[in-house]
């Protein structure tokens, strides 16, 4: 009779589990594998349960592969059996761990790890998001990003970012050799014209002419072509450039020392290793430090590194030095008052905003044309909440630079924190990418808008356009882990609308 088939498969089943909690794993499968052989195969909801267990045993003798037959088999008797989402989960992300680094081994990694996160999100589904599930989702989305960065990064295809984008990279030089002017008539005597008409795409071939002819402004050419692959997002060959500029002999200090701040910079853009990539970036700001001491350029961009390393203190003196050097680096100024308002409101330290702002009152009155200004005494004053004040400060930045999307993004978002309009924030980011189509800050504020209304499938859309404009593959990591998440949701969905399995145990028996 079936149901005495049915006691018997649960006797071995318990005998299993008996056998599992004396930590002998080995008799606990073959147990488990009577009560399988045992159980009728219309109780698929036992069935489910039976293959979860051996899963269980199996994964305890690091048998992972056919742990992860055995949860595969349990989700096929029961899809709505968290326990064996779970455990399926965790099995593929340890199989995920053991794959080499080539692109092989990443693509089975990222399959392996959004397999892994999609049965996470329908497990969380199902039962309630948990503070554990949650910790590991988190984990899964930092792995799975990261591989798919590293995987996208070896393909990347060179492009340009924006206009805007460009000219904003190179506010953060005042000494840029590229930027002096160069008499005579040779490629890199016409590369800066091109720059000042926004025709960035005939740089690089104008330098190449200059290096092949083995010209007078071949350093300077070799130093341009570096600054403009980073800005195409070709790391690894601008980092080859630069380590050349740097190792040769007949360069000069000021080359050098730019060569060596953009190659300090490039260290943390590339994240490969974060503590090694810090260790090589302050290297190379120290070595550029020593050669030209008085060059303000170096001690604003290592104050913005150090920003990013977390080295408050740090960051804070290299912006004054950056601005005790050089007093109209009005980049610099603005920067320092930043930090110094970010770390008054630390310490809830009133005099130090207050004056703060009034350093910021200062900066829009001797630097009028800087849009930097503007911006960062919006956010402060965004901080503070006194939004009507920040709003007119983002409109005048506006209106300075009609061509910044960015401030009509942060001005979209301002006035959705005013009104509550996500709708009128959705149109005024939209106009924002009519004025720049390659604003990746557009794409990624776009895909968060739709996750908290819960569309999961345009945040994805959006996140998936963002994510090859960003400049660094920690960013694109970010975005990524951003976007599978939505994808996860949308699946898990769809696969929770479907039939469950195991119905057919109903009324049976």
């Amino acid at each position: 009779m079936p149901e005495d088939k049915l006691e018997e498969a649960l006797t071995f089943k318990k005998e299993g589990n008996e056998l599992f909690k004396a930590n002998n794993f080995e008799g606990a499968i073959l147990k488990y594998n009577e009560a399988i052989s045992a159980c009728p195969p219309h109780r698929m909801s036992e069935l489910a349960v039976m293959y979860q267990n051996r899963a269980a045993a199996n994964e305890r003798l690091e048998k992972l592969d056919l742990a992860l037959e055995d949860c595969n088999l349990s989700i096929k008797n029961n899809n709505r059996y968290a326990k064996a989402l779970d455990r399926q989960a965790k099995v593929l992300k340890k199989l995920a761990a053991k794959l080499g680094g080539d692109e092989e081994g990443l693509n089975k990694r990222i399959s392996m790890l959004s397999q892994a996160l999609e049965d996470m999100s329908m497990c969380c589904q199902l039962e309630g998001y948990k503070q554990e599930q949650l910790a590991f989702i988190d984990s899964l989305l930092k792995e799975l990003g990261s591989a798919e960065a590293i995987l996208a990064n070896k393909t990347r295809v060179p492009d340009f970012p924006s206009g805007h984008t460009i000219n904003q990279y190179f506010t953060s030089f005042t000494q840029d050799p590229f930027m002096k002017p160069i008499e005579g008539d040779n490629p890199f005597s016409k590369a800066l014209d091109h720059y000042n008409k926004d025709e960035f795409e005939k740089i690089i071939p104008l330098c190449d002419e200059e290096i092949s002819g083995d010209l007078p402004n071949k350093l300077e050419a070799k130093l341009t072509k570096a600054t403009f692959l980073i800005l195409q997002r070709q790391h690894e060959s601008a980092m080859d450039l630069l380590s050349e500029i740097i190792s040769d002999a007949a360069c000069g200090v000021e080359i050098k020392a730019n060569a060596l701040i953009k190659r300090g910079a490039l260290h943390i853009q590339r994240c490969l290793d974060p503590a090694k990539d810090a260790e090589l970036s302050l290297a190379d700001f120290n070595e550029a430090e020593k050669l030209m001491p008085d060059n303000a350029d170096v001690y604003m961009n290592r104050g913005q590194v150090r920003l990013l390393l977390d080295m408050f203190n740090d960051a804070v003196q290299d912006l004054n030095k950056a601005n005790t050097l050089n007093p109209d680096f009005a980049l610099a100024y603005v920067q320092k008052l930043y930090t110094d308002f970010l770390a008054a409101q630390q310490s809830a330290d009133q005099s130090k905003i207050k004056a703060s702002v009034a350093g910021f009152e200062d900066a829009i009155k001797r630097f009028p044309n800087c849009v930097e200004a503007y911006a960062l005494y919006a956010k402060v004053l965004q901080e503070q909440y006194k939004l009507a004040e920040a709003e007119a400060m983002y409109k005048k930045g506006s209106d300075l630079n009609p061509k910044n999307a960015n401030l009509i993004i942060h001005l979209a978002l301002l006035n959705l924190q005013m009104t509550g309009n996500i709708e009128n924030c959705l149109v005024k980011i939209n106009e924002a990418l009519k004025l720049d189509a390659k604003n990746e800050f557009a794409y990624e504020t776009l895909g968060q808008l739709e996750l908290q209304r819960e569309n999961y499938q345009q945040a994805a859309d959006h996140f998936d356009k963002a994510i090859p404009l960003v400049n660094t593959e920690l960013e694109m990591a970010h975005l990524f882990g951003l976007r599978d998440s939505a994808r996860a949701k949308v699946n898990a969905k769809k696969k929770l609308s479907e039939v469950p399995s195991g119905l057919q145990d109903l009324g049976l028996d």
